[in-house]
């Protein structure tokens, strides 16, 4: 049966692009597009880079203009988090008491920076939101200390972009090396030594023990746990993500469908790839064809693409130089599963196609 109802709850990309589709393969009932944040749908890999350095504003994000969403008839309800999202009545119920009826819905509510068990004093950020990103930039003042607590891609863009803009940056990080747990120790290490070439102070192995406040409850210092004490202006934590699955149902219902990094630790393809599944799944249509993971870093002078997903066990075969490199992570058959190009777009192209083309297979 042909819904007439679709609310989408999330208005990052996952969610913008399950409202698009739905529209763009012949949906013509009620379609409404619920977001936690008072702005319509942008892009999130910005914030990290062009707006924090100033080169980007805020209607530059916009993943689509304004009059898109009026010109389809997909309504937005900005501002509002949705508190319950019930399944057996069909119902989603905002803080604002706003009740939107469904007979499909799309959770799409993404993920939430990870917290640290520690007290938080005034001048210590998180970067997910448009929000975070214009309090971080406030804070960006030259000359001044910045800490980012973890080294994994957006403590290393925001890093790169606090040093074009005259800061002194230290990078913690507790694990062997940074990004290890998604692209391993080797390339984690050569990663380090880029940074550290750039003149950032690169602290592995050391976590944080306390973040300590003046008497104006403002952030002065951190004692790490190897009992160094780092001075600071502020501080930026970078410690991961973990997925916003509180209005998923507790059983599977055919009528609710996850997208995005609601579903796990993801990237920008595999929300667009996510968003556009669900609405086919709606409308009874078949899924698109799945692609390889795929993601980008833009730092300190690198463009870095990951294509695939690297697996502990894979053999590494490097090529090129600190400015210009390819990680090939091979298998046990010493076939390719991912690789790490590093300013190297052509090469970053030609592996995603073939890569495209083995998942294809695999999947037949």
């Amino acid at each position: 049966m042909t819904p007439r109802a679709v609310v989408v709850v999330g208005a990052g990309l996952a969610g913008a692009r399950a409202a698009e589709t739905l529209r763009s393969e012949g949906y013509d009932g009620r379609l409404t597009l619920v977001g936690e944040e008072p702005v319509a749908p942008y892009e999130r890999p910005a914030l990290s880079k062009e707006f924090l350095l100033g080169t980007r504003d805020e209607s530059s994000l916009l993943l689509r203009k304004a009059s898109y969403w009026d010109d389809r008839g997909i309504e937005l309800v900005l501002g509002s988090p949705v508190v319950e999202l019930d399944p057996v009545g069909r119902v989603v119920r905002t803080r604002r008491g706003t009740e939107l009826h469904f007979d499909h819905a799309v959770v799409a509510t993404g993920a939430r920076p990870r917290r640290l068990p520690l007290e938080l004093p005034s001048g210590v950020h998180e970067l997910r939101t448009l929000a975070d990103a214009r309090t971080l930039h406030e804070e960006l003042v030259p000359g001044s200390h910045l800490v980012v607590i973890g080294g994994g891609f957006v403590g290393a863009e925001v890093a790169s972009t606090a040093l074009k803009l005259g800061l002194r940056v230290t990078i913690v990080e507790a694990a062997n090396a940074p990004v290890a747990r998604v692209l391993g120790e080797e390339v984690g290490l050569l990663l380090a030594a880029r940074w550290r070439s750039h003149g950032i102070d690169v602290r592995l192995r050391t976590g944080v023990a306390h973040i300590r406040a003046d008497a104006g409850g403002r952030v002065s210092s951190l004692l790490l746990t190897d009992g160094t004490v780092l001075r600071a202006d502020s501080v930026l934590v970078g410690v991961g993500v973990e997925a916003a699955r509180e209005l998923m149902p507790e059983r599977p219902a055919i009528h609710i469908h996850a997208a995005g990094d609601v579903v796990g630790p993801g990237h920008w393809t595999a929300a667009a790839f996510d968003g556009a599944a669900a609405a086919r799944r709606i409308l009874g249509l078949p899924a698109p064809s799945p692609q390889p993971a795929y993601v980008w870093s833009d730092q300190f002078g690198l463009r870095l693409q990951v294509v695939g997903t690297p697996e502990p066990d894979d053999v590494l075969e490097l090529d090129g130089d600190g400015d210009s490199f390819t990680v090939r992570y091979l298998d046990g058959a010493g076939a390719t599963r991912a690789a790490l190009l590093a300013n190297r777009p052509a090469e970053a192209a030609a592996v995603r196609r073939g890569l495209a083309e083995r998942t294809l297979a695999l999947a037949a």
